[in-house]
């Protein structure tokens, strides 16, 4: 995988969806970065990032793709995540490849919708694990005084093989984040909704929607209307009913204004898909800007995970897959970790988490369903929660 120039034909598509997307009093304020990749190799998976500039923060994003091709072979994501920490909009795609001796390299996009920081940023997560032939969802909820502004997801995994995928991702609610997916062959995977929230006692954005059809074996893909005047698109999503034939291929901003989504039904049987971008209006904007931000609440530091976090997250994952969708007891956790080369061991909670270099498997809340692993990084502990999917520095 590797980042590419913007050729010419992309320069003028982003420039026209910036001129689409802002009205002319805001036109100062939003902008629309893009980026785009090559991937190859069937089931070939990389994480991609497009960042905002300067000191412009995100507050959406999207991907599109090449169209999809036969038995739907595409590049999907995996997920769909605001970067705040490093100011930017996250996808890990996957290159999928029903008949991999024929797949061939493709293109995506990613798009981030960037402005002037709009107060503190609260991602709540929820998180289910999907097992094979089921459907699941999970409902991400924005804390007491604040309102949904965009969400996303994360930890899908399937591949051609099977796994869990994603078929909803949208607002149900001016304070909650659904997310639903289903999985495919013999083994399933976690699915997990964020709900990005900013304080508000009012609703913060308003939605448009589209329809289309969905045949099986066909790709479709629905577009909304612009967003109405005096107001911005800030984010999109997507749902399919029935909710479990379908992959989600593309997500994306239009260059007139619009949030589209494309879909291949892969499963059956014929489905509706539904595109819906959410629109916030320029008072609600520049009330937002200038409002009194104050200081992120010590429980809100949200960082991002140390790459040991990371593998050590991906090694309990694929224990809870081949364990009946549970996780392993700490000390079989920390077992398994150390037998792959991360030095591990258990601990009752954050505060016995002194040694640096090593990863610490949490005991103290610790189930089928959560795991909570930790480091210690300089004079800080850092955790990470798979009941939240979030990384915090706690002490």
């Amino acid at each position: 995988m590797h980042g590419t120039g913007r050729p010419p034909h992309l320069l003028l598509a982003l420039l026209l969806a910036v001129i689409a997307l802002l009205s002319p009093s805001q036109a100062e304020a939003l902008s629309v970065q893009s980026q785009t990749f090559q991937m190859s190799g069937a089931d070939a998976k990389d994480r991609l990032t497009v960042s905002c500039p300067g000191r412009t923060l995100p507050y959406s994003g999207g991907m599109q793709t090449d169209p999809v091709g036969q038995e739907g072979e595409g590049i999907y994501p995996h997920s769909y995540e605001r970067l705040g920490v490093q100011h930017g909009w996250h996808v890990t795609g996957v290159l999928y490849a029903p008949s991999p001796e024929r797949v061939t390299p493709r293109s995506v996009t990613l798009q981030v919708v960037c402005g002037p920081r709009l107060g503190p940023v609260s991602s709540p997560h929820s998180t289910v694990f999907v097992g094979p032939g089921q459907s699941l969802t999970a409902v991400a909820t924005c804390p007491g005084g604040s309102r949904i502004f965009a969400g996303g997801f994360q930890r899908t995994n399937f591949t051609s093989d099977g796994g869990a995928f994603v078929t909803e991702s949208r607002a149900v609610s001016d304070r909650s984040w659904q997310v639903s997916g289903g999985a495919s062959g013999s083994f399933g995977g976690e699915l997990t909704a964020i709900a990005y929230c900013l304080r508000s006692r009012t609703p913060l954005v308003s939605e448009v929607s589209a329809d289309a059809p969905l045949p099986q074996l066909q790709s479709a893909t629905a577009t909304t209307p612009a967003c109405p005047p005096g107001s911005t698109l800030v984010a999109g999503g997507f749902s399919t009913s029935p909710s479990g034939p379908a992959l989600i291929s593309s997500a994306y901003l239009n260059s007139d204004g619009g949030w589209s989504a494309v879909a291949f039904n892969r499963f059956g049987p014929g489905a509706t898909l539904s595109a819906r971008g959410y629109c916030m209006s320029a008072a609600t904007i520049k009330r937002l800007q200038h409002g009194r931000h104050g200081k992120r609440a010590r429980k809100d530091r949200i960082v991002q995970a140390p790459p040991v976090l990371d593998s050590a997250l991906k090694a309990a994952i694929s224990e809870r897959i081949s364990h009946n969708g549970c996780y392993p007891s700490p000390a079989d956790l920390a077992a398994t970790l150390s037998s792959q080369g991360i030095q591990a061991q258990t601990t009752g909670g954050p505060r016995q988490v002194r040694r640096r270099g090593i990863v610490y498997v949490l005991s103290d809340l610790a189930s089928c369903d959560r795991v909570r692993l930790a480091v210690r990084q300089h004079d800080a502990v850092i955790l990470l929660d798979s009941a939240t999917g979030e990384v915090r520095r706690v002490s």
